[in-house]
């Protein structure tokens, strides 16, 4: 029994003193790594951050806010990303099956746009049958749309007191018509204004009565399209009793949107398929292009002219116009469609600004047209990026997770830039760039009102006057697209005053502006109202912008041709 109870109380022996010794490694061990951590601290300013939650970046450590662990350094690597920018491991790639493609500009050659429309009725044959004279509907006999109507037929009867009175006012002049011959007749005449035939006038005094019920006939031929009167009802002179449409011919009516119209021209070859009819193709080409943009659907309607004489199209028919862009020499940025992701009124894309790491960041993009299996850039991305082609969902949600810059966040979210946003999302500038800037907005409206006066000496010196003074700016602190806003108008600026062209000036000043407005509308605490304005004309008709201090519009892109063309679009405050 004694062995027993030794060899029990040796047993608790060994389990004491191991684990006493596991206790001094461990805490030996998170002593040497507090060391370490010190270290690290000492003699480098590190961030701290949560590994559950990667968007807290405090300088101190601490706990954090969101659920109480405690704050480790952040990795030194991660350190050196843009604020918008993340990394993913080799397996997360490997399982999201990720890929990249390099975009780049291209010819425009045998593209083709597609639009949507409808069959509509030729305005131009349409016509309304009305009234001769007030009065009472007693019977209609086009009653029903589609119904064909000739010129000449019968449509229907009317009752009017005032065609009554004229008849018998006639018939009383009847009487003394050998003596009073003027008076007669004027009374015959008033009846034959009222389109009645010398043959109903000759039947209505030989039977001594006034007609009470007037017959109405067609004065034009079509098919009915809608019908507007009805029987017992009482209309005034020149009221729609219904109306008609010619429909041997028809118009086939596309919607074309804002990116679309550079395109498009009338007399350009359009193929037209509908499902009514699937497997044929209808040739033709465009006739009319609508000079008015709709502001509610920001489209502009395209016509085409179709021979319907064998009622193969039906008004409100749904069709489909393909038309072929032949290449013209333009080079155009395009991207895949499966690079973009589509949030609300947003289009994004993911970019791979270092090939040789698997970092990434999110894209705004503004895309143009469709053309085959790509997107036109219009903004966003510029040749030589590198974009997510397969996996940008998975690449969406690690950002997402990151806290990171995703299709989830405001396009001016607070990750978008280093510190350099106030609450409202807005760019507020260190000093450098904040003693500068009234320098840069007030020399670049200079530079548009030599434009404005057709003074190309002066436009250059103006320029070049900006590009000095950008020169000046420490882009160090800047967010990378404002860096890019930068970088740009001071290339422009170069370009322009370089040349004494006036065109090429005002040509180069598009690019300029476009940059300027991206970096006005960042701006906060701003001493005087901005004024966006844009000419739909410039360019070609392309359109531009620029920036003014002003609201009253006086064009750099026509000078005194077309000194007021344009509008005020946006006020930055």
């Amino acid at each position: 029994m004694e062995k027993n109870m030794l060899k029990k109380y040796s047993i608790y022996l060994v389990i004491l003193i191991t684990g006493m010794a596991l206790g001094y490694i461990f805490s030996d061990s998170k002593q040497d790594n507090a060391i370490k951590e010190d270290i690290v601290v000492a003699n480098k300013e590190v961030n701290w951050s949560c590994s559950m939650h990667p968007q807290i970046n405090a300088k101190e450590k601490g706990s954090c806010p969101l659920c109480g662990m405690d704050l480790t350094i952040a990795s030194q690597k991660d350190g050196e990303l843009e604020a918008h920018q993340f990394k993913m491991t080799k397996n997360a790639l490997a399982l999201a099956n990720v890929e990249t493609t390099i975009i780049g500009l291209g010819n425009l050659n045998s593209n083709t746009i597609l639009l949507s429309g409808e069959i509509t009725t030729n305005e131009k044959t349409n016509a309304i049958q009305t009234t001769l004279f007030d009065g009472r509907i007693e019977k209609l006999v086009v009653n029903y749309v589609g119904q064909y109507v000739k010129k000449g037929q019968l449509v229907g009867y009317i009752y009017s007191p005032e065609l009554y009175a004229a008849q018998d006012k006639l018939l009383t002049s009847v009487t003394y018509k050998d003596t009073h011959k003027k008076l007669y007749n004027a009374a015959r005449n008033t009846l034959g204004l009222w389109k009645m035939t010398d043959e109903q006038i000759d039947a209505m005094i030989a039977s001594g009565t006034p007609m009470m019920r007037f017959p109405i006939y067609a004065d034009v031929s079509g098919t009915v399209t809608e019908i507007i009167a009805a029987e017992g009802n009482w209309y005034k002179q020149g009221d729609s009793l219904y109306k008609v449409a010619n429909l041997y011919t028809v118009w086939a009516v596309f919607d074309a949107y804002e990116n679309q119209l550079p395109f498009l021209k009338i007399g350009q070859n359009i193929t037209i398929t509908s499902n009514a009819f699937k497997g044929e193709e209808l040739k033709s080409k465009i006739a009319f292009i609508e000079p008015v943009l709709n502001v509610n659907s920001r489209t502009v309607a395209v016509r085409v002219t179709l021979n319907n004489k064998k009622q193969h199209f039906k008004p409100g028919m749904f069709l489909q116009g393909k038309i072929n862009i032949p290449q013209d020499g333009n080079k155009i940025l395009t991207t895949p469609k499966s690079t973009v992701l589509w949030t609300g009124k947003r289009s994004i894309v993911y970019v791979k600004p270092n090939p040789k790491e698997s970092v990434f960041e999110m894209r705004e993009v503004i895309l143009g047209n469709v053309l085959g299996d790509s997107y036109i850039v219009l903004d966003g991305l510029i040749p030589g990026d590198e974009v997510v082609t397969n996996g940008a969902f998975t690449i969406d949600a690690a950002a997402q997770l990151q806290g990171k810059k995703s299709m989830m966040s405001n396009s001016l979210s607070q990750s978008n830039v280093r510190g350099l946003n106030d609450e409202s999302g807005k760019l507020v500038f260190n000093a450098n760039l904040q003693s500068e800037l009234p320098n840069v907005i007030s020399t670049y409206i200079e530079l548009k009102d030599f434009l404005v006066a057709t003074d190309s000496n002066k436009s250059m010196g103006k320029a070049k006057e900006l590009m000095s003074i950008l020169l000046r700016v420490n882009e160090s602190v800047l967010d990378k697209e404002t860096k890019q806003c930068i970088v740009a108008v001071r290339t422009i600026s170069e370009k322009i005053s370089k040349t004494m062209d006036i065109k090429e000036q005002r040509k180069q000043f598009k690019g300029l502006s476009k940059n300027m407005v991206a970096i006005a509308e960042k701006l906060s605490k701003l001493d005087q109202p901005i004024y966006v304005q844009y000419c739909p004309m410039a360019d070609n008709n392309k359109g531009a912008t620029w920036l003014s201090f002003s609201d009253e519009v006086f064009n750099p892109y026509y000078g005194d041709k077309m000194l007021h063309c344009g509008s005020v679009t946006k006020t930055i405050q």
